[in-house]
């Protein structure tokens, strides 16, 4: 067993959100196992074959073999594996890394390949014949038969998927960490990195992540593999600035990176019903800025502006350096604020009272901009029912 044990780590909540979600999205069976290949709870989606040869000892015992082989080959080969298990069923393994350790993986499979002698085989597939009982043989002929484009572009879904996991457990372990220290240290820097992390662990949600997931598999379903190419690289590269920027603050040009990764996907998914115009001084791009602090105003505008209106719309994003300031602005033609909601907002950002939750995002922004400049910094909502909402934030230069 590895230095950290997942099962720890991963709650049984989490374990069925992404097993279930997953498995929905893509017709696979999925499950977690440890590094020993054991699995990890009963797993989503499993198939009526494989139930049935885990309800055995010998069955149970001959799955944790095959996926502790795959984990190997995945190890090896630096890249997940694709293995035919002992019950002849392709079998996707992806080890989970942290600290240069495999804690554990993320398998999924129990379907054949339309094409024959394309994946290694399990040595330990010929000591057991499990169609020689009628009731096996008969489950196995309800499994899903799948060419070899979709279980690998699934696969590479489900690799990027792990990087979520990861950042999981890294969160667990840095409050864990944390949490050990005495209250005496535990001051201002250390809670605002806790809440930092806090707000990465939430922007990059199960939620949107099921989304993009079950996006890639529609667009699978119909072979459009150049698109659901294209969102598997954005949403790697969301999970990669999210996961190697463990900082207070960024530089803006980092964060519209992200931004427009974000809205690539989105624009992907809804096409013209969504549209976004991303505009940045050449000047400004170097201005820290809080981590993740841009992101949440722009989540806002997509689910809560534009996704509402029956005619969808556009999102702007402007980035302009003036004489004595800077000036970010995000603005949506989509539904707009009520009057006496936006009052409400307003006059909750100045205090300690919490807004609502589908407005916590404006909330966030406007205390972790607050931190970081002070008096030196404005932030104005602007919004009309119907017509939109405009969030201007400005910073003041240090004379």
């Amino acid at each position: 067993m590895s230095k950290f044990d997942l099962r720890s780590i991963i709650t049984e909540e989490f374990q069925n959100e992404i097993q279930d979600s997953f498995a929905y999205a893509t017709g696979f069976g999925v499950v977690f196992t440890d590094a020993e290949g054991n699995h990890i709870g009963p797993g989503g989606n499993f198939c009526r074959f494989c139930n049935k040869i885990n309800e055995t000892s010998e069955g149970a015992h001959y799955c944790s073999l095959s996926n502790k082989h795959a984990i190997e080959l995945a190890l090896a080969a630096k890249k997940p594996s694709i293995y035919i298990c002992h019950a002849g069923l392709v079998n996707i393994e992806i080890p989970l890394i942290y600290e240069n350790q495999c804690v554990g993986a993320i398998t999924a499979g129990q379907v054949l390949c339309s094409e024959e002698n394309i994946y290694p085989e399990d040595e330990i597939a010929s000591e057991i014949n499990w169609l020689s009982d009628p009731e096996l043989a008969s489950y196995y002929s309800e499994i899903e038969i799948m060419d070899q484009k979709k279980i690998e572009a699934t696969t590479t879904a489900l690799s990027n998927l792990t990087n979520y996991v990861i950042q999981k457990l890294a969160y667990s372990q840095i409050q864990e960490k944390l949490s050990r220290q005495s209250e005496a240290l535990l001051k201002a820097e250390n809670q605002l990195k806790l809440a930092q992390l806090d707000a990465l662990q939430k922007q990059v949600t199960p939620h949107f992540i099921f989304n993009v997931i079950n996006s890639i598999s529609r667009l699978l379903s119909l072979e459009e593999y150049d698109t659901a190419e294209q969102i598997l690289n954005s949403f790697a590269q969301m999970l990669r600035y999210s996961l190697s920027n463990m900082k207070v603050s960024v530089l803006l040009e980092e964060e519209l990176g992200y931004i427009n990764n974000y809205l690539t996907i989105q624009k992907m998914r809804f096409g013209d019903y969504i549209d976004y115009q991303i505009e940045c001084d050449e000047n400004i791009k170097n201005l820290e800025i809080p981590f993740f602090s841009i992101q949440p105003l722009v989540e806002n505008s997509i689910e809560h502006g534009l996704l509402p209106n029956l005619e969808g719309g556009k999102l702007y994003l402007r980035c302009t350096r003036e004489k004595d300031r800077d000036i970010i602005t995000v603005e949506d033609s989509g539904i707009g604020i009520p009057p006496e909601q936006l009052e409400y907002i307003r006059s909750t950002l100045l205090s300690s009272e919490s807004v609502q939750s589908q407005h916590v995002g404006l909330q966030n922004c406007y205390r972790r901009f607050l931190f970081l400049f002070g008096d030196k910094f404005q932030f104005s909502i602007q919004s009309a029912v119907n017509q939109g909402t405009k969030i201007t934030i400005t910073i003041f230069h240090t004379t």
